[in-house]
């Protein structure tokens, strides 16, 4: 038994706003985060939410390079669409689908980056260190994106900033609990 884990579930259930997430059936939530250091291990993670369950999964990314957290939250959220992904591919007889998944983040700058089509050639670029890389990840989500609206078409796919409510959003803990422990060099 995850003492924290059940903790934390018992807090997702107090707070009204988070718990319309766990209860609301029309929708899947994931709750993503990205945790990284200095020895360039890194981790993501996501809390799914869905039908009254929560699964947190989280993998570890080792990279020789430092890209900053905005670069680690955009792999955060790639991680999610992989995850919701396989999730909607799965045959659950006695289980409605959802009817709209969204994606919760904390990195403010993801849908400045995700909105940019043209990243390279951006006013923006030049504040990151490595815009190749940025460009890159910031296409494969708009790709996995458009993959589920094809695979999915009835249903709607959002990314979302927690700019309130990230303090005491359990949901969102989990996945930074699990993104943490990522970065263990014995994990």
């Amino acid at each position: 038994m995850n003492t924290t884990f059940d903790a934390l579930i018992k807090q997702a259930y107090a707070k009204p706003a988070v718990r319309a997430h766990l209860v609301h059936s029309g929708m899947m939530s994931l709750y993503c985060d990205f945790s990284g250091t200095e020895r360039h291990i890194h981790g993501v993670a996501c809390a799914i939410v869905f039908n009254r369950t929560v699964r947190v999964q989280a993998a570890r990314l080792e990279h020789p390079y430092s890209l900053g957290s905005d670069y680690g939250e955009l792999q955060a959220i790639r991680f999610s669409l992989e995850l919701l992904a396989s999730e909607l591919a799965e045959e659950r007889p006695n289980q409605a689908a959802p009817r709209s998944a969204a994606v919760f983040t904390d990195c403010r700058n993801a849908s400045r980056l995700l909105a940019e089509r043209d990243f390279a050639a951006s006013a923006d670029a030049a504040s990151f260190s490595d815009d190749s890389r940025y460009d890159d990840a910031c296409q494969a989500i708009r790709a996995q994106l458009e993959q589920l609206k094809l695979d999915h078409p009835r249903m709607s796919f959002s990314i979302n900033y927690l700019h309130r409510g990230k303090e005491g959003n359990a949901l969102h803990r989990m996945a930074h609990n699990a993104a943490r422990a990522c970065t263990d060099p014995q994990g």
